[in-house]
């Protein structure tokens, strides 16, 4: 696997990273009106970034294995992985935190879904790479 591939796995993830943050950077004030704690989106931002490029790595290094059912086995163990520490996180959260906002995390939660759409769409390109060229 080249160089380009790995830049073409982990630009959509970044570039989404980044558009969040500046979002919540930029509208901080606007959605702390609506009842959207905008702190708690940058954070669960962050703990999604940091996990779907653990993940990613999983997935990376699955593809370096022979067997078929390494890959099936990564994506499976990278999707519990994040739905555990997310888990974790929300019941620290909703435990620590005086004020609550359910809709911050209600978001973060979709956040998840678009970091695992960009995390499966590019294990699965480099997936299919892989095999181009066997």
């Amino acid at each position: 696997m080249d160089k380009a591939s790995f830049r073409d796995f982990f630009r959509p993830i970044i570039i989404f990273f980044i558009l969040i943050n500046a979002v919540c950077f930029s509208c901080g004030k606007w959605l702390d009106a609506k009842g959207i704690d905008h702190t708690i989106l940058m954070l669960g931002n962050l703990i999604l970034f940091f996990l779907t490029f653990i993940t990613c790595f999983i997935h990376i290094k699955a593809l370096k294995n022979n067997n078929p059912y390494a890959f099936v086995r990564a994506v499976t163990l990278a999707s519990f992985l994040k739905l555990i520490v997310i888990a974790i996180s929300i019941v620290i959260y909703f435990v620590v935190a005086e004020t609550k906002s359910i809709y911050a995390v209600a978001i973060a939660m979709a956040f998840y879904i678009v970091y695992t759409i960009f995390e499966v769409k590019g294990a699965m390109k480099l997936n299919r790479d892989k095999n181009a060229k066997n």
